[in-house]
């Protein structure tokens, strides 16, 4: 019992320390082998195996590989008894399926599980998919903040760009007299088509910063 006990606390303990610190890694695959490091050190862990959207195993038995299990990603959670695994060269009784998303799921395969180890094994893998969700909804926003960025560089070069223009026509009235109308009229034209082409970058400009805004309202609905 006392056994059982301390290999009970020191899986909380080590589900405590990674639910703590996963969300300080920068990338999906950092946070997943931090996860597998974490679920293996548990003595009652044969193996553990995160099939990411990828497509890449991240595995601490290569045997279990070979667990048709693999070849499916779980929608709910569920508890697989050994005798349906067919896995050759791997102890264990039982196997957790855990989604982690609609294309990622945990495979876990335990020699021994109380409830309440799989239920902190549940809850870890819980904890890995929000932090790669949080992760990820951050990078978006980065990389959009950085389009928006680069959208008002883009609004200002081409503000900067709309000042010639204006320029040649206030001074083309001022000159209409010296210069002649057809003349004028002339310098006008192209002065205008300069405009229009600003103008219609500007509105290219416009459509692009409203699609972005629309995408970033929509994924954080």
């Amino acid at each position: 019992m006392d056994k059982e006990l301390r290999r009970l606390n020191e899986l909380l303990f080590s589900a405590f320390t990674f639910s703590s610190n996963v969300w300080m890694f920068k990338s999906r695959d950092e946070m997943i082998k931090y996860f597998c490091d974490h679920v293996i050190e548990n003595d009652n862990c044969t193996g553990v195996v995160v099939s990411d959207e990828n497509g890449e195993h991240y595995r601490m038995n290569e045997n279990v590989l070979k667990c048709k299990y693999l070849n499916y990603i779980p929608r709910v959670f569920s508890v697989v008894n050994a005798e349906y695994c067919e896995c050759e060269n791997v102890e264990h009784k039982l196997l957790l399926s855990i989604p982690i998303s609609n294309r990622a799921a945990a495979y876990i395969f335990l020699k021994e599980a109380d409830e309440e180890t799989v239920q902190i094994l549940k809850d870890m893998v819980t904890v890995l998919s929000r932090a790669i969700e949080n992760l990820e909804i951050n990078m978006e926003l980065e990389a959009m903040l950085s389009r928006l960025k680069a959208n008002l560089q883009q609004l200002e070069y081409l503000s900067d760009r709309l000042r010639n223009p204006l320029s040649v026509i206030l001074g083309v009235y001022e000159l209409k007299d010296e210069i002649g109308t057809d003349k004028a009229f002339e310098m006008v034209r192209r002065s205008a088509e300069k405009i229009k082409e600003v103008l219609d970058n500007l509105s290219d400009a416009e459509v692009k910063s409203k699609e972005m805004f629309k995408k970033l309202s929509y994924d954080n609905i």
